[in-house]
């Protein structure tokens, strides 16, 4: 028996060590992200999340120890073996947690949670999606590390190596065993919950700094994916995100979007336009001048100064998946979830192309890639858009990267079949080539001594696709009568470097364009914070849908005066709230603000982070009942 408790006890060790190393690779992965954190607080994430380690440390012997136990009961060396199976099979799990994590927070910031595993159900469409590089870092390393984890296993601590002669008499025997159990059952219950205190041991337990980077490295993968798991599943019971009673976070919410008086300024010539959608694909307002920007988009912004543009827009979203249904459903999302990947939920949030069919409009939605990634496939068909294309519908002829056709081919493709189509309509685009692996043809420059030069590039790439597109589109007798709507779906981080809890990382561009302006709006600029949600009811208004648009509750016309200006966003593991008085951003879990651009003003601060976690507990709140 002395043999047993000393291989666990080794084996607790072992795990110490694989967490230690897990930590090193990560760092290894993100160096580029580090720029702003000091040597200090690195070493302080490695001991920060200790407790979450030892508790990690327990669920993994839980198994191993009652093998332990039935083969101290039953003498039968197949248990032994078994507990190998059982801790080569964890080491394979958490060198893939922890890879796929590094691998993964290099692109969108974030731990892996239960939100990215769902898009695992596409596999082949994540792999489209990551360079190369990242391909090949994520096996590389995965075989490296599971390999060194498995030798070391291998030659200090194989339970199937332990020889034991069963000499003492059956009742001592028995008596140690079942001592054996007591302790053991009380340390890994002890530890697995972080101690003796009231309140079980959380994520947030590891959470010390305002740099949510070094936070996130404290708390162990593992246990960070297994808790988001099971909070997945829990919470489609109960709300995460209890601030306050509930009657007191929809009352707040409801104030934001009470207005004085429901009304309207109109800025189209007509009230039954044809309506483009170009959704692009992770642009961010800071790669176009006009909205504050560079100058990479060039004829994008060569657009604003004929249409009406937005220089202050934010998504309740950061993936593809949530940002669709805020374009086309006004709906909004909060860390964690995406309503289409719920389809029993999102089959009940209206689509403005339902509210246009009612009125005779055609519609279709077009993509260049599989639109089974994220589950948008759903919500669109679901949407009953007439037609719906994506890179499997088209001619296998036309040139394709690892995510589906390039932008240039799907251009023509998208005006081809506008041309086609019976007016009025609503036609919408979603873009591809701006999202890695920026496989395009045509080579890329420096245009920015970033790593995020690829993805600059792929903004100039686009840019040029969508002025011949343009250029093309107003030959055709359909285009005098039809309102372009350009938004980005999401933004992606840049060359400004913003931390992904800052609003200003989520800012987007959006236009409105097209002859159907009236004159006098052409080359406006609204300066008022709005959101990516309010298109759907502002584009109903427009049209004088005034009814249709009350189902749009998240969603306010930003052409009434009379609305408020504020918008919510949110990110993997936090969310803000910005107003016309300042912006704040903030993480999960942690008591203090990541972002506060409110200068040391305590109330306003204070006042703006109640209005984001009332608005997130309110969404929260309506996509768990739906």
């Amino acid at each position: 028996m002395r043999k047993i408790t000393v291989r666990l006890l080794y084996l607790f060790v072992f795990w110490f060590l694989v967490f230690f190393i897990g930590r090193i690779v990560f760092y290894f992965c993100v160096t580029s992200l580090l720029s702003d954190v000091s040597t200090s607080l690195v070493l302080q994430s490695f001991y920060k999340g200790l407790r979450l380690d030892v508790s990690t440390i327990a669920y993994f012997l839980s198994i191993p120890s009652i093998l332990a136990i039935l083969f101290l009961v039953a003498k039968k060396k197949f248990f032994l073996y078994f507990i190998d199976f059982i801790n080569y099979l964890l080491i394979l799990i958490y060198t893939l947690t922890i890879v796929g994590e590094a691998c993964l927070y290099r692109e969108w910031k974030s731990k892996l949670s239960m939100q990215a595993l769902q898009h695992f159900m596409h596999p082949s469409e994540v792999f489209k999606t990551t360079s190369w590089g990242l391909t090949i870092l994520f096996f590389g390393l995965s075989i490296i590390l599971t390999a060194l984890f498995v030798i070391v296993y291998n030659k200090k601590l194989r339970f199937s190596r332990i020889n034991i002669e069963f000499t003492a008499p059956l009742i001592k025997h028995l008596s140690l065993v079942l001592l054996f159990v007591i302790i053991q059952l009380a340390l890994l219950v002890i530890c697995i919950r972080g101690g003796l205190q009231a309140i079980p041991i959380q994520n947030s337990d590891a959470y010390f700094s305002n740099k949510p980077i070094v936070n996130d490295v404290a708390v162990n993968p593992f246990w960070n994916i297994m808790y988001s798991i099971s909070d997945f599943f829990q919470h489609s019971q109960e709300n995460p995100f209890k601030d306050f009673e509930q009657a007191e976070a929809d009352r707040i919410v409801n104030d934001l979007y009470r207005v004085e008086k429901d009304t309207t300024e109109l800025f189209l010539t007509t009230t039954k336009p044809n309506i483009v959608f170009i959704i692009m694909e992770s642009w961010s307002a800071y790669v176009v001048k006009s909205f504050g920007g560079d100058n990479f988009a060039p004829f994008v912004d060569s657009l604003c100064h004929e249409g009406i543009y937005f220089s202050k827009l934010y998504p309740p979203a950061y993936v593809s998946d949530q940002g669709i249904p805020s374009i086309l459903s006004g709906y909004p999302s909060v860390s964690r979830i995406s309503i289409v990947n719920q389809i029993s939920k999102a089959t009940k949030i209206p689509c403005i192309n339902g509210d246009l069919k009612q009125h005779g409009y055609q519609s279709a939605f077009v993509f260049g890639g599989d639109l089974n990634y994220g589950n948008i496939k759903s919500y669109i068909f679901n949407k009953e858009f007439d037609i719906v294309k994506e890179e499997k519908d088209f001619d296998s002829s036309i040139e394709r990267g690892k995510l589906g056709i390039q932008d240039e081919y799907m251009a023509k493709e998208y005006l081809s079949m506008i041309n086609k189509a019976q007016e009025p309509f609503l036609y919408a685009w979603f873009t591809l080539s701006s999202h890695m692996p920026y496989d395009y043809a045509g080579a890329k420059t420096q245009l920015v001594n970033h790593k995020e030069n690829d993805y600059i590039n792929s903004i100039t790439y686009c840019d040029a696709v969508f002025k011949d597109f343009f250029k093309s589109a107003k030959k055709e007798k359909w285009y005098k009568n039809t309102l372009f709507v350009i938004v980005a779906d999401h933004s992606h981080a840049t060359h400004k470097d913003f931390s992904v809890y800052d609003s200003e990382y989520h800012r987007i561009p959006l236009l409105f364009f097209g002859d159907v302006i009236k004159p006098e709006y052409k080359g406006k600029k609204i300066d008022k914070v709005f959101s990516q949600m309010d298109i759907s009811s502002t584009l109903l208004n427009q049209l004088g849908l005034f009814e249709e648009s009350k189902k749009y509750v998240w969603s306010k016309n930003m052409f009434n005066p009379y609305s408020k200006s504020f918008a919510y966003y949110c990110s993997f593991a936090g969310g803000g709230m910005v107003t016309s008085d300042g912006a704040v951003g903030y993480q999960h879990g942690y008591n203090i603000l990541v972002s506060d651009s409110t200068k040391n003003n305590k109330q306003l601060s204070d006042s703006l982070w109640n209005l984001g976690k009332a608005f997130q507990q309110s969404i929260y709140e309506d996509y768990r009942l739906k």
